[in-house]
């Protein structure tokens, strides 16, 4: 007998709906985006699917620069959460140490939880060594949350993506950008952006480039290969730009890291447009119910 811990992956494994962020002072108050330079609060889901309790559970939560692959060592943690997981159990913990996103990136950092368990069918070592790959792919007590959400504006947002090598390799590298798609309810709804649609028309200019250049009229390239030298990291610069999104849409943007033609991780970017919402939300709020009826 034996437990089965899961924190469950997304579609693709980066857009985990297990993993969520409360911005603000309640740790009980509805998920959406972080706020940088201010306290937010951590949010897992793990789930032990095998015939046997596995009491004291602990899953470790981290941030990292926003990266298709993270290992150890790129990764800070943040802190951890405890649970009782009976045979059959799942239970939602709360990481007891706020995170505070660093103001450089914008809020826009990637999120990992990791679970240990007595019991475990198929354990993780504890701790995790230096260099240790998150594959959530490959653990499933691992589960990756790299999505990041953008303001729409009419200029070029710069955003940056860190590329990491291992100490021991040289690492050759091709990010690519992919475009469109439809997020699951699930996962919108951790954001804050419940009932939300794609955008059937999204005007999305990107592109990546080695330097930290900001043109709307080129953007970048579609497609770029990276050497990445063992032990370093290097930075990709992400420029965006979206035209027209309408009220309550998103368009969806996923940077995609392949080597040798096998995907190893990604990140995905939701485009909207919140600030138009909102201020469509306080004007309406604004007008009483007779004025709105004359």
């Amino acid at each position: 007998m034996s437990a089965h811990l899961i924190i469950e992956d997304g579609q693709p494994w980066w857009d985990s709906a297990d993993i969520w962020v409360v911005p603000g002072n309640d740790p009980n108050g509805p998920p959406g985006a972080p706020i940088a330079g201010t306290a937010n609060y951590l949010w897992g889901r793990v789930h032990n699917t095998g015939d046997s309790a596995s009491n004291g559970v602990r899953v470790d939560f981290y941030w990292a620069d926003p990266s298709g692959q993270i290992a150890v060592g790129a990764a800070t943690q943040i802190g951890s959460a405890f649970a009782d997981l009976p045979p059959g159990a799942t239970q939602e913990v709360l990481c007891l140490v706020p995170w505070v996103p660093v103001i450089v990136n914008g809020g826009h950092e990637c999120l990992l939880a990791v679970a240990h368990g007595p019991g475990d069918i198929n354990p993780l070592p504890d701790p995790l060594p230096s260099g240790f790959l998150f594959q959530p792919t490959l653990h499933e007590q691992i589960a990756q949350r790299n999505v990041t959400v953008v303001l729409a504006a009419r200029h070029a947002q710069l955003l940056t993506i860190a590329v990491g090598a291992l100490p021991r390799e040289t690492k050759k590298v091709e990010l690519q950008l992919e475009y469109g798609g439809e997020l699951p309810e699930r996962l919108l709804a951790t954001l804050g952006l419940e009932r939300w649609q794609p955008a059937r028309e999204a005007h999305l200019i990107a592109g990546l480039a080695r330097t930290p250049h900001c043109n709307g009229d080129t953007p970048g390239e579609q497609k770029l290969a990276l050497d990445v030298p063992r032990g370093k990291a290097l930075a990709v610069y992400l420029s965006v730009r979206a035209q027209a999104l309408p009220p309550r849409q998103y368009a969806l943007l996923r940077v995609l890291e392949s080597q040798q033609g096998k995907l190893m991780g990604g990140i995905t970017y939701i485009v909207t447009d919140q600030e138009k919402e909102q201020a469509q939300e306080q004007a309406q709020e604004q007008h009483s119910p007779e004025e709105q009826a004359s």
